[in-house]
């Protein structure tokens, strides 16, 4: 049996350059010109000469006009023969004498430089009954011999057409290929002929079986290639799945990126806008201490335009003295400086100067094409400030010294004054005790004690000045020992004024200790003489929340005159309550204190005295 699974490329390669006995069977010209012009032009392209056996002008025409459309150059390689000069010599077919042609054409064509000879035979002259089907058989064995002899390549044309099925079959079995279109096929039906071995039945089991294999293995190439295909399918989709998925990925970090340049763009154009709209100096300096950018606010603060001072060394821009200049110098180095609130003046277009104090943050926010930029907050208007406050000072120092010896002056003369009053009051009880009536003496006693607390009171606005003029000392101050001190000393006044002091204990405050004795002991006092007259009079001191702040506060339960404060609200003045300049030293020393002080009273029920400290 023949080997029906020869590869491919072998076969191409046979039917474009091997000898061999092929046969191509056809209906239509399409189904002639498909695999014959190709023919024809490989053997030109091989340098082999083409010997065309015509059967017919009709065909020869149409062959030729295909097959030289191309090769116009190489004419002498296309020999062309008709029925009459090929197979009708002499008026009937004889076998040997067109072998013998054909022996002889081979020859010349390699005696005219070929490399060798392709041969069709265009056979439609043996159709019908023209000439009996055993000599063309045994005609078309001679063929395969004479091919195989000769190396020569040989195309046998039949027309279906022309011929019976059966003799067709018959003839194609003699050929081991055919030619289906453009395609060499290995034929499964081809028996060989030499010796005639074998008999008839077993040429026709060797038939089936080659049927047989040719069908199993053309199935099993079938179901090998569609396994194939499924699987290059199925690499070829995940392949594309990947693509589309890579593609994907790549699409959307392209429009991350895009939008990320976007934002980074924004964000620039923020960053210019914020930078130029700044209410601070910006100045950007090149390597070689030149500016290189500015903003709006230089602008409008030096009056100069951009483009004025752009390039413009540093030094140019400040107002600075000689041995000031080598510093600035110094703070601005090619890898960017570092410092923060440097005063050097800038210069103005219009001749003044500006105070700006100045920072350098270009060593830790380095910024390409600017080795440093530094910014400056305009003080002139607080230096300004400055210079009318210290004057507003001194005159207020000054001032002060004058009231204070006013002060000094008006308290010792009041003194002196309250002290002679005191000794004549002293020196009529003595002189006229015997005739002064009792309510004569009462009144007596009364100027007495009121002149004693006046003098009192100024005692203690003399020891306020003095205290004031030294300055606070704050230090911790036990207040609850203050106010039991002052309490103690006014119970050993004697008397039938007998007072209970309800005083909390523990009770602390920040503050200069010799000032807050002084204002515990005249709200103490206040609250002391408001109770005269009280059947149990008490007084209370100690510590409470007063709108969520820590406060202190000194009550008694003295009667008072109804005034218009409302209760437990701060007040900013303590007039109407009584002991009119105790209290504003009180209220003088809480200032001092940066505190606050007001008054609650209820009519005809006591007055309570809050502060902050």
């Amino acid at each position: 049996m023949s080997d029906n699974n020869e590869p491919i490329e072998e076969l191409k390669q046979e039917r474009d350059e091997g000898a061999g006995h092929l046969c191509l069977l056809y209906e239509s010209e399409a189904e002639l010109l498909v695999p014959v012009v190709p023919f024809i032009q490989k053997g030109v392209q091989l340098g082999q000469r083409c010997i065309y056996l015509n059967a017919g002008e009709e065909m020869l025409d149409c062959v030729l006009k295909n097959a030289l459309a191309s090769q116009k150059n190489d004419i002498g390689a296309l020999m062309v023969l008709s029925a009459r000069e090929a197979w009708l010599q002499l008026g009937g077919f004889d076998p040997q004498r067109v072998l013998g042609l054909l022996q002889s054409l081979c020859a010349r064509a390699l005696g005219d430089g070929f490399k060798g000879t392709r041969i069709i035979c265009d056979m439609g002259w043996a159709g019908g009954d023209a000439v009996p089907g055993r000599v063309l058989a045994e005609f078309e064995l001679e063929l395969t011999r004479f091919a195989e002899r000769n190396q020569v390549r040989l195309l046998c044309l039949y027309h279906r057409g022309s011929f019976r099925p059966e003799q067709l079959l018959e003839l194609a079995r003699l050929h081991r290929h055919l030619l289906i279109g453009e395609t060499l096929c290995s034929n499964p039906f081809f028996i060989p002929r030499d010796g005639e071995a074998g008999s008839a039945d077993t040429s026709e089991l060797d038939l089936f079986l080659t049927a047989v294999q040719a069908a199993s293995g053309a199935a099993n190439d079938r179901e090998r290639l569609r396994q194939e295909l499924e699987q290059a399918y199925s690499a070829l989709a995940r392949k594309i799945y990947e693509n589309w998925q890579e593609e994907d990925t790549l699409r959307a970090n392209e429009q991350e990126l895009q939008e990320k340049d976007e934002a980074l763009l924004e964000h620039r154009r923020r960053l210019q806008t914020v930078l130029q709209h700044l209410p601070v100096v910006l100045m950007a300096l090149d390597q070689e201490n030149c500016l290189a950018s500015c903003n709006h606010h230089f602008e409008h603060l030096t009056g100069f335009r951009a483009e004025e001072v752009m390039g413009k060394q540093l030094l140019e821009l400040l107002e600075v003295d000689e041995e000031d200049r080598q510093e600035v110098l110094m703070a601005h180095p090619s890898d960017g400086g570092d410092y923060r609130d440097e005063e050097w003046p800038l210069r103005c277009k219009d001749g003044g100067v500006k105070s700006i104090t100045w920072s350098n943050l270009s060593w830790y926010v380095p910024i390409q094409g600017w080795p440093n930029w530094i910014i400056g907050i305009d003080i002139t208007a607080t230096r300004h400030a400055e210079r009318g406050f210290r004057a507003l000072s001194d005159e207020l120092r000054v001032r002060g010294a004058e009231l204070e010896a006013l002060g000094y002056a008006v308290s010792h003369d009041l003194s002196a004054e309250l002290t002679r009053i005191e000794q004549q009051c002293t020196l009529l009880r003595q002189l006229c005790a015997a005739t002064l009536s009792s309510g004569g003496q009462e009144v007596l006693a009364e100027i007495h004690r009121r002149v004693r607390e006046s003098a009192g009171r100024v005692q203690a606005l003399k020891r306020f000045t003095a205290l004031a003029a030294e300055g606070l000392s704050p230090e911790q101050v036990d207040l609850s020992a203050i106010a039991a001190e002052i309490a103690a000393k006014l119970g050993g006044r004697g008397g039938e004024h007998r007072v209970t002091f309800n005083i909390e204990q523990g009770v602390t405050a920040t503050g200069d200790r010799q000032l807050l004795h002084l204002a515990l002991e005249q709200l103490l006092e206040n609250a002391w003489n408001s109770t005269c007259g009280v059947t149990h009079p008490l007084i209370r001191f100690g510590a409470t929340e007063v709108e969520g702040k820590r406060s202190f506060f000194v009550s008694d339960n003295g009667p008072r005159i109804p005034t218009k404060l409302p209760p437990h609200k701060p007040s900013r003045s303590l007039s109407g309550l009584g002991g009119g300049l105790g209290l504003v030293t009180v209220q003088r020393i809480i200032s001092l204190h940066r505190g606050r002080i007001w008054a609650a009273d209820e009519a005809e029920r006591g007055a309570t005295f809050y502060f902050r400290v």
